[in-house]
């Protein structure tokens, strides 16, 4: 499997689209004529590790803002059941054939938005280009036997 942030953009997507059908789900920030409520999703700083060989882990920062209608008096109680909700929603994102689980899920409402924080961890590698070793007798590996 290729993990891409384009894929895991479209499984949060899903996993939004799966709790509110109804609710449009943009990854982009210039959407113009945005009807809300509505969902945005914005990657944050992310961080990778080395591990093991040609493995690093990936982690990954999501934003996930929820907008409301800005003079609706029921907004804040809008904002925190939604929060609720994504608590359970985004524990684990689908991924291809499998699930991601989330880290560092924490949300707020800043100036009238709920903005979802999670932390995907995802174990990568690079593509090993190295050529095969076509017969094993003939590699040295630079050791050098002595003929006494």
């Amino acid at each position: 499997m290729t993990f891409t942030l384009t894929q895991l953009v479209d499984s949060i997507s899903g996993a939004l689209k799966e709790s509110y059908p109804d609710i449009s789900v943009y990854s982009n920030q210039n959407q113009q004529g945005t009807d809300v409520p509505c969902f945005f999703i914005f990657f944050m700083p992310t961080e990778t590790e080395n591990r093991v060989g040609r493995r690093f882990m990936r982690n990954i920062g999501i934003d996930v803002v929820y907008l409301v209608e800005k003079n609706d008096p029921d907004a804040h109680d809008q904002l925190v059941s939604v929060a609720d909700q994504l608590d359970y929603a985004l524990e684990f994102i689908p991924y291809e054939d499998g699930k991601l689980r989330t880290y560092d899920r924490e949300w707020k409402i800043d100036d009238g938005e709920l903005h979802y924080q999670i932390t995907v961890k995802a174990i990568v590698s690079h593509p090993d280009n190295t050529p095969t070793i076509k017969e094993v007798e003939s590699y040295e590996g630079g050791i050098k036997q002595d003929v006494n």
